[in-house]
Order: structure tokens, then C-alpha cells, then sequence
């Protein structure tokens, strides 16, 4: 199974020098684990809901002053939409991120999450288990 078939094609994005706090309701209202931080047309780095629990730990005056770019994970690490999910896997583990952009040419078509995967497997189990009842 390709990253194509199993990745989710919303993307949200954010500027990277908006704020945290506008960013975290952002990422509530759309309902989404991640926000891809951009440079102008350019990926600069990704948030995730672990890198906006930190902040939200931070004292109030800080928080409220902190912008993406101060918390983003950098350098992005990115996979295609070609790569298979046993690579996906492997990227997630070698580089510890749970989010990852997928990239085709100079576009973003999708992000892959820890989530993504754990639904393809646990899918290909069911599928499994209902072959070997037949």
C-alpha cells in the first residue's frame, strides 16, 4: 500500500511568525493533529499537538507571546506520496515524528500520521482475520 492511498489530503497551514495561541485554535477548529508552518510559499516547519502542550506549559506571558517559528520542528522531514507503507513506518521510527508532509515536486498533497498507519493496520488485520475465517 502507497502513502497515496492512506494519507490525508487536508492540509492546514499557518505563517510561521503567527502566534501560538492563534495557531492552537486553529488546529481546534479544523480538528487536525498538525499544521504545516510556511515561510511565504515556502515549508519552513511543522507544529504538532505535542509542540503546543509544551507552550501551553510555558507561563501565561510567555505563551501568549510565542510564534511558530520559536516552537516548529526543523528541519521538515518529508516522504512521497510513491513511498510504500513499510518505508513510512521506517521513516516514522529512525526520525521519531509522528506527522509527516507528503511532498510531490514543489507541492504538499498530504500529510501521514502515526494515526493514518495504526488505522491501515489495524484494517489489514481485520482483512487478514476475515480471509483466514473463509
Amino acid at each position: 500500500m502507497l502513502v497515496k492511498d492512506f494519507m490525508t489530503s487536508i492540509i492546514v497551514t499557518a505563517d510561521h511568525d503567527a502566534l501560538v495561541s492563534d495557531a492552537a485554535r486553529l488546529m481546534a477548529a479544523e480538528n487536525v493533529g498538525s499544521l504545516v508552518i510556511t515561510m511565504g510559499d515556502v515549508l519552513a516547519g511543522l507544529v504538532t499537538r505535542r509542540e503546543m502542550i509544551a507552550a501551553q506549559l510555558l507561563s501565561d506571558d510567555i505563551y501568549h507571546s510565542l510564534t511558530l517559528e520559536e516552537i516548529m520542528i526543523t528541519p521538515v522531514v518529508t516522504i512521497s506520496p510513491d513511498a510504500d507503507l513499510g518505508q513510512t513506518i521506517s521513516l516514522m521510527n529512525q526520525t521519531g515524528r509522528t506527522h509527516i508532509p507528503v511532498i510531490e515536486g514543489d507541492d504538499i498533497t498530504g500529510m501521514v500520521s502515526s494515526s493514518d498507519i495504526i488505522r491501515v493496520l489495524a484494517t489489514v488485520k481485520l482483512l487478514a482475520q476475515g480471509a483466514s475465517e473463509d
